[in-house]
């Protein structure tokens, strides 16, 4: 009776903080609504007022929007720190907006008629923006606020305006009004002064993505993980660039899976080694090549073992705590290894167990949407004494790449072990999103000049681990792996797969960077 007692109360507890959760997430959605309703009142005076339509105030306008930068970041470490299980998808959007990594909210709406000047494409930027992010608010409050008590002095916003007041340096002191009275509310959560870990730079991973050293760039096997993706020119999109352009996205839905893709990337270099070792040994076992096998194999027994020891480390690491992938990685491997070390040649019931595992791999990598392929050039060849050290040798220069990744890895661990715990992220599936990265951006990515800037060094030897002899069969094009995600069932994620999630609220208006707005430049 006792332990049912404490049993009870323990979900009676859980229960409360569900509870809690949602009702914060909706005074949270609601306060930030009557802050985008007030601040429109200045917006739409543009309009009435030409005199008023002018670069120095719209910038003005942005700097008080910017007044509650602290506030929506506070907002979310308050939600988190309370126990919330599902993703912010509003809150992350509005944070995305008013802390946009560029420091400034002057966006630039595509309009093809030059003729217009820089004031009237400013204000429209400003609206595009201004528009999408009230139709989330508004969708969300909407469908899952409808039961949720309100109470008026946590979530007003709307103090009266005269007229004569319709001035953007009023409207400046009045928001760092506003500000205060509602940080004075929340002053116990203030006080934990945590809030800036809850930037968007997090969520970007922008300290990974821009940070470099005085002799080469940190996680670099990361940065510039190829994704499924080909532009018309046969190059391939790189982290990188989605990065890029994630930088001024201020859709909330392509944040999540952004940050799916960036973890599940962690492991495709440890992925390729495994990849890399099991065809060798199959190369190796083979018949048709020579004796020199023989000779090779205590090495090749060593560097089997070193990729063991990688893939221990990453487990040990926290960003998969949640996900069955990498122990199961880790068994078959294992047992892969023992195989080809009390076997002279490995049998076929060995080489089509070691060709699951591949298989394991390359379904992850394509739900993840990275490139991976199951099949390298060395898959043709035969180890001979003509080609035996240069193979080793090419083996040996991609493990001392990825050793230096897993020193630079286990830096930063703490950063994303902070992102999956806080976010609740467990599973790595991206091709669920169809939404993200859709085609009409993939073509404005792929004509950047940076892109080409990215290509050339993502394929330069020192940021490459696909060369030589691991090289990817180029004749294997993106169709042939783009297959059904039903088959794709080998890592205990089906839940993540058949969850019919509504990302909490549903758009028909979501402007896209690089198509409908640009960032502004003095």
């Amino acid at each position: 009776m006792k332990y049912f007692l404490l049993f009870m109360l323990m979900i009676t507890f859980k229960v409360s903080l569900c509870h809690l959760a949602h009702y914060l997430k909706c005074s949270h959605s609601r306060y930030f609504l009557n802050f985008f309703n007030h601040n429109e009142r200045f917006l739409l005076q543009f309009e009435k007022n030409n005199e008023q339509l002018t670069i120095e105030n719209l910038m003005n306008y942005g700097k008080a929007l910017q007044t509650h930068g602290k506030v929506i970041m506070i907002f979310l470490e308050d939600l988190i720190y309370n126990n919330s299980k599902k993703f912010p998808y509003t809150l992350i959007t509005v944070n995305m907006y008013l802390n946009n990594i560029s420091g400034s909210l002057n966006m630039i709406a595509k309009i093809d008629d030059d003729e217009k000047n820089d004031a009237q494409k400013l204000l429209e930027g400003y609206k595009i923006i201004h528009f999408a992010v009230k139709e989330q608010l508004t969708s969300y409050i909407n469908g899952y606020c409808f039961n949720i008590p309100f109470y008026d002095y946590k979530v007003s916003c709307n103090p009266p305006i005269s007229e004569n007041e319709y001035q953007i340096t009023d409207l400046i002191k009045i928001n760092n009004d506003l500000k205060d009275k509602i940080l004075t509310k929340i002053k116990f959560v203030v006080e934990r002064n945590s809030y800036e870990r809850f930037h968007p730079k997090l969520f970007l991973f922008y300290d990974i993505m821009t940070l470099q050293n005085s002799q080469r760039i940190e996680l670099n096997l990361l940065r510039f993980t190829p994704i499924n993706v080909k532009c018309t020119n046969s190059t391939r999109l790189t982290i990188q660039d989605i990065f890029e352009y994630m930088k001024y996205d201020f859709n909330s839905k392509d944040v999540l899976p952004y940050i799916k893709m960036v973890i599940g990337a962690t492991f495709r270099p440890i992925a390729i080694l495994i990849r890399n070792f099991l065809t060798l040994i199959q190369v190796a076992s083979s018949k048709n090549s020579d004796d020199v096998k023989f000779w090779l194999k205590s090495n090749f027994i060593e560097i089997g073992q070193k990729i063991m020891n990688y893939v221990k480390e990453f487990i040990s690491l926290s960003m998969y705590n949640n996900n069955y992938l990498p122990n199961d990685i880790l068994n078959k491997f294992n047992n892969a290894l023992n195989n080809y070390i009390e076997n002279k040649y490995l049998s076929i019931h060995n080489i089509m167990y070691n060709n699951i595992l591949i298989k394991i791999l390359s379904n992850f990598f394509i739900k993840s949407k990275l490139y991976f392929t199951k099949n390298i050039i060395l898959s043709n060849k035969n180890i001979t004494e003509n080609n035996a050290d240069e193979i080793k040798n090419q083996l040996d220069n991609i493990i001392k790449k990825v050793e230096i990744y897993m020193i630079d890895l286990k830096k930063w661990n703490e950063y994303f072990n902070f992102i999956v715990s806080n976010l609740n992220i467990h599973y790595f599936n991206v091709s669920r999103y169809n939404k993200f990265i859709g085609f009409k951006v993939i073509d404005r990515i792929c004509n950047t000049e940076s892109h080409s800037e990215i290509y050339n060094i993502s394929t330069n030897d020192k940021n490459n681990i696909e060369i030589g002899y691991y090289k990817d069969v180029q004749n294997v094009e993106d169709d042939a792996i783009q297959v059904n995600l039903k088959d794709l069932k080998d890592y205990n994620d089906e839940s993540d797969i058949n969850t019919k999630e509504s990302f909490e609220y549903k758009s028909n208006y979501e402007p896209l960077y690089m198509i409908d707005y640009w960032p502004y430049k003095e």
